[in-house]
């Protein structure tokens, strides 16, 4: 399977189904806007996904994103002797 690179250049999964997550969420609420779709008699009628679901299958997966990323970052300075920093120098 391929998997989208994060911004190290390493294939990252979390970032794959954070992507397909988004996609598919906004695929359903674009072509839920138009309510039912009709083409030389086929016929298909979309609703949208429900508030709750949609936040609950965004939030959970770009959760799980964030926390690896978090996770990555926090263990690998410490296998490399560097103390954990923010944006500002500040340790943590």
């Amino acid at each position: 399977m391929y998997w989208i690179k994060n911004t190290a250049g390493k294939p990252d999964a979390m970032l794959t189904f954070a992507f397909l997550a988004f996609s598919v969420v906004t695929l359903n609420v674009l072509l839920a806007t138009f309510g039912r779709i009709s083409f030389r008699g086929f016929e298909i009628g979309l609703q949208s996904m429900d508030a709750a679901a949609m936040t609950a299958y965004l939030g959970a997966t770009f959760t799980a994103y964030v926390t690896r990323r978090w996770t990555d970052r926090k263990y690998v300075a410490e296998e490399n002797g560097e103390e954990n920093q923010d944006e500002w120098g500040r340790g943590w």
